[in-house]
């Protein structure tokens, strides 16, 4: 581990990488305000660890540190951008600037996923942003950047000063799994993308291919991707209760396990059958006209937490291992409980219908 000066390592690094499961913060950290706080009484401003890796020769990793570094390089674009066309020294220093902390040659030093990277270099390269691009976090805090700056009447070389003041502790990663090292940092402190998480985790599997087909079938809708997950891991698992920042957990353990019996292409195939089966269900987009009508009526029900064990029910049907004729009386008994429960209190929780339907089943 070693202290360094922010402002060095950003200069002294060429490329600095990010995870593809990483996100910014809603909420970015606002130097501004760290220096209004810390300037009278301090030497230094100490901004804690910064895990990096590095992959190859001028490549870095960081695998935590990167709302701090991607604050500080968007603080330092502001600057540049506030005191352009002013004077020649001042336009000397903006190119000194964007050369040393913002640009390695003619690309942008941090290296962003995608859908960052795209509204990063446009603020860096001046571009014009979407009204959605606007509303990113990285532009939101660079407006503040600008306003405090403004109105405030900060000179350069203060900002500058105070930031020089900037340090962090770099500790080098060896341990290759640097996903596993991120949810660990991270997961405990601020809500993470989980569904990133598992899409790094498939793309080192190498089956990206297939996970995109399932991430289709929800119109790439995270929000539906995530219910599909906690319905299909409620039944893999029992769950008492579910907590969804650990969905990532679940998927590996889940995924871990079937491979002790599975091969890896088998059981993301057997996912993604599972996906189209709850598409289906939750849709309504089931050929048979019976069915079809019997889970319409459930559906002018609050019936959500009853999808988990239909998926499972649906599944058993349609792999020939259920029948029809069950399947249909499993979804008459559902909608009695689920009128019942519309029109009373009902302390006989849909877990505890469960344990009678799948009896009935066993029966049948």
């Amino acid at each position: 581990m070693k202290v360094k000066s922010l402002l060095e390592f950003l200069n002294k690094t060429k490329n600095l990488h990010t995870l593809g499961c990483a996100e910014c913060d809603s909420k970015l950290v606002n130097f501004l305000d760290l220096i209004s706080v810390e300037e009278e009484f301090t030497q230094r401003i100490d901004l804690g660890l910064i895990f990096v890796a590095e992959v190859v020769p001028e490549r870095s990793l960081v695998i935590d540190g990167l709302s701090r570094l991607l604050s500080l390089s968007l603080l330092l674009h502001a600057i540049c951008e506030c005191y352009k066309k002013t004077t020649e020294r001042n336009e000397s220093a903006i190119e000194a600037i964007r050369r040393k902390y913002l640009l390695n040659n003619t690309r942008t030093k941090l290296r962003l996923p995608k859908n960052m990277q795209d509204i990063y270099d446009k603020i860096i390269y001046g571009e014009r942003l979407s009204g959605k691009e606007k509303e990113h976090p990285m532009f939101v805090l660079l407006h503040n950047f600008w306003t405090q700056i403004k109105e405030d009447n900060l000179k350069a070389s203060h900002l500058f000063g105070m930031l020089q003041k900037i340090v962090v502790t770099i500790v080098d990663v060896d341990n290759k799994n640097y996903r596993d090292l991120y949810y660990s940092l991270n997961n405990s402190k601020r809500k993470l993308n989980q569904v990133l998480l598992i899409e790094d985790y498939l793309i080192n599997m190498k089956l990206k291919l297939i996970w995109d087909e399932i991430k289709e079938i929800f119109k790439n809708r995270e929000p539906d991707i995530v219910m599909f997950f906690k319905d299909f891991f409620w039944n893999k698992f029992n769950f008492k209760e579910f907590n969804e920042s650990r969905l990532y957990e679940y998927f590996v353990n889940y995924f871990e396990t079937m491979l002790q019996y599975s091969k890896p292409e088998i059981i993301i195939s057997k996912l993604k059958h599972s996906a189209e089966l709850y598409f289906q269900l939750i849709n309504v987009e089931i050929q048979d006209d019976e069915l079809k009508k019997s889970i319409v009526k459930l559906k002018f029900h609050n019936c959500e937490d009853t999808y988990a064990y239909l998926l499972s029910v649906y599944e058993d049907y349609t792999d020939g291992s259920l029948s029809k004729a069950t399947f249909l009386e499993i979804l008459s008994v559902i909608l009695e409980y689920l009128e019942k429960r519309d029109k009373t209190e009902n302390n006989v929780g849909f877990n505890e219908l469960i344990q009678y339907l799948n009896a009935f089943i066993a029966y049948k």
